[in-house]
């Protein structure tokens, strides 16, 4: 019987470095402890795709040893290159076979970085027939205009999706971006009942939550709070929903994460990273080559708002 796809808050885990680029293997270890069992995703898209191969291979293999088994991991395995791309898979499949690992892995991969909407069902019946692990794909078209300016097309168009959704190794689908399209997607996939959409764009999610979950980078700031109002989305019958005082919290949290959107949505792993050094949980905000650090001014903005959740000092503030 096949494993069932991650459902609810996945936590988009940041890498974590020390100033010359060494991995923070302790800083790591922090942030999966964070996650608290929820599903990870790792080596993800826009640093993961530029991490030397050493760093990406380290960082599946700590992640695995940390993670035992207890969770879910998603792991990012997008080239510059198809050939690229299969040697990433085959990276994973190393890594699974040395540590003798038997937990779920999974594999994410934002195909228009490297591939045209043209072709790409025949690509993937090809590439499925060379895997075994299930595939979510990313449509994440801020990334593609960001850091693939030449490229004609930046979604993945809703005809092509239509014919990606029919290959069994493709499970799910995580979409950033405008909601019509998510919406124009689901309906393109209504074939496949047990294909998974999840949301990648956090505010989206916020303010009309979908029905699998959301793949948050914010998590790792304030799991607890991301926790508590992923659950609640997700299961409409939580009966504390009859608690005036739980429901006045749940808004309260939920206002203080799109707050922290709004602090870091400009630069999301770097503002995200400094305020991660920031509150002790990682030892440096470095990023990968190619991706810009966080101005002071970002930084400053992003820990004012964290003293205040701090200072606010209810049952569930910010650790």
């Amino acid at each position: 019987m096949p494993e069932s796809m991650p459902q609810g808050l996945i936590t988009n885990i940041l890498t974590p470095f020390y100033s010359k680029g060494k991995l923070d293997v302790e800083g790591l270890r922090k942030l999966l402890g964070r996650a608290k069992n929820n599903s990870v995703l790792i080596n993800s898209s826009p640093e993961g795709i530029l991490l030397h191969n050493a760093i990406r291979n380290e960082v599946i293999i700590e992640t695995m040893k940390i993670i035992s088994g207890d969770a879910k991991i998603i792991v990012g395995i997008t080239g510059n290159t198809a050939a690229q791309t299969i040697d990433n898979v085959r990276m994973v499949e190393n890594c699974i076979r040395q540590l003798k690992y038997t937990g779920q892995v999974l594999l994410f991969d934002c195909p228009l970085w490297y591939h045209s909407n043209r072709g790409l069902p025949a690509y993937y019946e090809e590439f499925s027939k060379a895997i075994s692990l299930p595939i979510i794909l990313s449509n994440n078209p801020g990334l593609i205009l960001n850091l693939r300016k030449t490229l004609k097309r930046h979604n993945i168009r809703t005809n092509v999706f239509k014919r990606l959704a029919h290959n069994r190794k493709i499970s799910g689908i995580e979409h950033s971006g405008e909601l019509h399209r998510f919406l124009n997607y689901a309906r393109a996939g209504k074939t496949r009942p047990d294909f998974v959409f999840y949301d990648g764009d956090e505010m989206n999610f916020l303010n009309n939550p979908g029905v699998s979950g959301v793949i948050s980078i914010g998590a790792n700031i304030l799991p607890e709070y991301w926790g508590e109002i992923v659950k609640s989305s997700l299961q409409p019958d939580d009966f504390r929903k009859d608690d005036a005082n739980h429901c006045r919290l749940l808004w309260q949290k939920r206002e203080k994460i799109k707050q922290l959107y709004l602090c870091y949505k400009a630069n999301p792993i770097a503002i995200v990273k400094a305020a991660l050094k920031h509150m002790g949980i990682i030892n440096s905000d470095t990023v990968a080559e190619r991706l810009e650090q966080a101005k002071s001014e970002e930084k400053n903005k992003i820990y004012r708002l964290l003293q205040e959740i701090v200072n606010e000092k209810d049952p569930l503030h910010c650790p």
